[in-house]
């Protein structure tokens, strides 16, 4: 079977509309069309519903996708490996990245493009629960994920590269800010930004006022993360949750202030994570490497064992 076209197929899939398919392939779509024709001739088989606002796949369209993109990805790391082996690095890496590690993420591109200018990086922002499933079908090479400390994901090896609690925080100059032993009673005081992901740093946060005989906070504002919002934090009274590696890897942080509370946040890491019993590529072990020697120096560091 040509791995040509199966690479047309996933691009179909992927875009969901041949037009959008053929500009990410750069072929034309009556050839994009034709070869997608020729593929299920071959297999005997319809792939993909044609419907007017593009591409759906078939049952056999979602069965073969999935092993496209395991042969793809396949091939892909025999050619790194044949590279690594005449000393070439270079290639594409595909990396998941959560929202609080972007800052460590753009050192780790920067170093890429000063020593190793023939590696080429996509990355990937989203929550530790999308990346998890992407990784395992083979969507990504390497995932900076958020995991409780005693977690562990069937099919997933986790390399733990930072330790991490959830904070309560508000902004420099706050009225709790810099007091001790805050009180439940006293943070009810102040409007909240409640973060939706992950869910269970909200239902710690309910359940200690619960605990403590005081309704739970009701929102001012709810958002999918309370990272891309700091701003709104530093320029009001309002008080939000973030992992602790917030106030330590990234510039955006500034202006913020972690509170002294006694919320049961459990510990978590975060860590890099990729598929087990699955080989490295080389530049997959290099941009490793590269995390690692990013993050050294911050609080928190794991050292690998």
């Amino acid at each position: 079977m040509d791995l040509r076209l199966l690479r047309y197929f996933i691009a179909c899939v992927e875009h969901k509309t041949m037009h959008a398919a053929a500009e990410a392939v750069s072929v034309s779509q009556p050839a994009l069309s034709k070869a997608i024709r020729s593929l299920e001739a071959e297999l005997g088989v319809v792939l993909l519903d044609r419907e007017p606002r593009g591409v759906v796949p078939t049952p056999f369209g979602d069965t073969l996708f999935r092993y496209a993109k395991m042969m793809d990805a396949e091939m892909r790391r025999a050619v790194f490996e044949i590279d690594a082996m005449r000393g070439v690095t270079r290639g594409t890496v595909v990396v998941g990245v959560i929202p609080t590690m972007c800052g460590a993420m753009a050192n780790v591109g920067r170093l890429v493009l000063s020593r190793y200018p023939g590696l080429r990086l996509i990355l990937r922002v989203a929550f530790s629960t999308e990346l998890v499933p992407a990784l395992l079908e083979g969507e990504l090479d390497l995932a900076l994920l958020l995991m409780p400390l005693d977690h562990s994901q069937v099919g997933i090896t986790f390399d733990p590269l930072l330790l991490t609690r959830p904070v309560l925080v508000a902004r420099e100059g706050h009225p709790l800010a810099g007091r001790e032993n805050i009180t439940v009673k006293e943070l009810a005081e102040y409007p909240w930004m409640m973060p939706q992901f992950p869910q269970a740093h909200r239902l710690i946060i309910n359940q200690t006022f619960m605990d403590a005989g005081v309704p739970p906070p009701v929102p001012a504002i709810n958002v999918s993360t309370a990272i891309f919002f700091d701003a709104m934090i530093r320029q009001t009274d309002m008080v939000t949750v973030v992992p602790s590696t917030l106030l330590t890897n990234s510039e955006k942080a500034l202006g913020l202030e972690a509170l002294r509370t006694n919320f049961p946040f459990p510990d978590e890491a975060v860590g890099i994570s990729y598929r087990e019993n699955s080989t490295l590529l080389p530049g997959a072990r290099t941009v490793i490497e590269l995390m690692r020697e990013s993050c050294a120096g911050s609080p928190g560091y794991i050292s690998p064992k």
